[in-house]
């Protein structure tokens, strides 16, 4: 039977969002996340069920196995605790299920965003800035990086309750390989310009010529399009990094650099 419908507050999903930064805090080698998912949630399964037996239930139903990226976790909780409501309400809700459908996808796209995009920007940017002799570059670092991805667990979270879990929406919404793709673009860019300084660098400074900034661009432009073309027609980025390695030791060896 339909029991009395008991709604979600906004302190409730403000309570997971602090715990979701506990989650990889305790791991367990055959249930991964699982033991960190399911304290999240308890703030929404004590407003639906209480203390009692039925909490106690579904605490162990998110004590199954859960992995993905721990910052896309926060879109899965969203949708775990708004599907868990319409259950207390006595809808036919089954958030074990969305939690395998999501957890996969989700990890391969938080791991690319977050582990390829966003943190090689953030530390480029502050190696940029270190390399002027500012003392305040890591926490430039860390208010790039954690500016950006605490909003987003926040943003995630109420995504993921709005809509249930619907992971069209999402990528419909934030647009993150485009978003990815932009910060590659934007590391890229300032590695170029901080390599167009090395002559100006204390190891590295010289006047001759040929070393100028302009040429190490000019060089570092047709390095970078050789490479792409050796990987165009079958080389392997770990023999270019050992081929790469063998030339400059040469060039170090040989008096050039």
């Amino acid at each position: 039977m339909p029991r009395e419908a008991k709604a979600v507050r906004t302190v409730d999903l403000l309570g997971v969002f602090w715990r979701s930064f506990f989650l990889q805090a305790s791991w367990s080698y055959d249930r991964m996340q699982s033991l960190g998912f399911s304290f999240a949630l308890i703030p929404v399964l004590r407003r639906l069920y209480g203390s009692g037996e039925e909490f106690s239930k579904r605490l162990a139903v998110h004590m199954e196995y859960f992995n993905t990226q721990p910052y896309f976790a926060s879109f899965i909780l969203g949708a775990a605790a708004r599907l868990e409501e319409d259950r207390a309400a006595g809808a036919a809700a089954d958030p074990a299920e969305m939690k395998k459908s999501l957890m996969a996808p989700l990890g391969a796209v938080g791991d690319s965003f977050f582990w390829g995009s966003l943190k090689p920007l953030a530390a480029t940017a502050a190696v940029a800035v270190i390399l002027s002799g500012a003392w305040w570059a890591p926490l430039l670092f860390l208010g790039l990086y954690n500016a950006f991805h605490v909003g987003l667990r926040w943003s995630l979270l109420l995504e993921g309750y709005r809509s249930r879990g619907d992971v069209v929406a999402l990528m419909a919404r934030y647009s993150f390989t485009r978003l990815a793709r932009h910060f590659k673009m934007m590391t890229l860019s300032i590695i170029g310009v901080v390599a167009g300084t090395f002559p100006k660098w204390g190891p590295w400074q010289t006047d001759v010529p040929a070393l100028s900034g302009l040429m190490v661009a000019v060089l570092g432009l047709a390095s970078a399009t050789a490479l792409l073309a050796l990987l165009r027609i079958g080389g392997t980025p770990v023999r270019l990094m050992i081929a790469l390695a063998a030339l400059c030791l040469g060039l170090e060896l040989g008096g050039i650099f």
